[in-house]
């Protein structure tokens, strides 16, 4: 499951072509240790945003699509997680 969220994410990241929005409302996110790192991404699908963390220190965002989102979901709700209303 984390090995094709972080797939899905990267193949996200590859496939945008520049295109990005305003709003900035984080709805998911994913926490990966590696190297005795923290390294957290909140990301927001809607306007194709991220946003990283490294041992909680922010670094430069980045875009991505919402070609992910998908499968987020996917996972949250197997987790049992109920899902925000989509933004209007």
């Amino acid at each position: 499951m984390r090995t094709d969220l972080l797939n899905a994410f990267g193949a996200g990241v590859a496939a945008n072509d520049g295109t990005v929005a305003a709003c900035f409302n984080p709805r998911h996110g994913i926490r990966v240790i590696h190297e005795g790192n923290l390294y957290e991404f909140v990301i927001c699908f809607e306007c194709y945003s991220a946003k990283w963390f490294k041992n909680g220190v922010r670094n430069h965002g980045f875009l991505t699509t919402g070609l992910p989102q998908p499968k987020f979901d996917r996972a949250l709700r197997g987790a049992g997680i109920k899902l925000p209303e989509p933004a209007r």
